[in-house]
């Protein structure tokens, strides 16, 4: 039987940050678009996400290195089934990548990253923000579709008598 638990205490750590994050901006941008732009709760949200997803980053790009030095591609003799969830990971990767670039290049106006670091504003004139917000929703819409694809691969997996999860536990 495999080794239940190959991934560090560092990437398990990391990946159940990256899940309440993820899970987190994902589900409350999804709220705020339906919002009106003066609505007390998307302005509360369109001032707390952005923070939280900007120092989510370097967690995030530690997550990624680790992810890339196991190389998990590169394994001689993997399965189809192995070899497809690596590419679907890859794209989750590369997803969650384009929706936090995205989302820097999209603040309208300087600000300060926990009220004390200034950030620049990337992006200037109206037709390239709305460019940089069409870009940031779709990444937002891909990702959303590379959740649920996760998800239901573990459900699967659970119910299948496979308890994969158990590799993601903390103890």
């Amino acid at each position: 039987m495999p080794d239940p638990r190959p991934y560090s205490r560092t990437r398990i750590m990391l990946h159940w940050l990256s899940a309440g994050v993820i899970l987190w901006a994902s589900i409350t941008g999804f709220i705020v678009v339906q919002l009106p732009q003066g609505n007390p709760v998307r302005q509360a949200i369109d001032m707390l996400n952005p923070q939280i997803t900007t120092l989510f980053i370097p967690f995030f790009a530690w997550r990624l290195a680790l992810y890339l030095r196991a190389a998990p591609w590169r394994r001689p003799g993997a399965t189809l089934q192995q070899r497809a969830a690596g590419a679907v990971h890859m794209a989750l990767y590369a997803s969650i990548t384009a929706v936090l670039v995205s989302g820097l290049f999209m603040m309208p106006a300087p600000w300060r990253l926990a009220g004390l670091i200034p950030m620049p504003q990337l992006t200037h004139g109206d037709a390239a923000l709305q460019a940089a917000h069409g870009y940031h929703h779709a990444a937002c819409m891909a990702l959303a579709g590379l959740i649920t694809v996760h998800l239901a691969a573990v459900a699967l997996h659970q119910l299948g008598g496979r308890p994969i999860l158990r590799r993601m536990r903390w103890a």
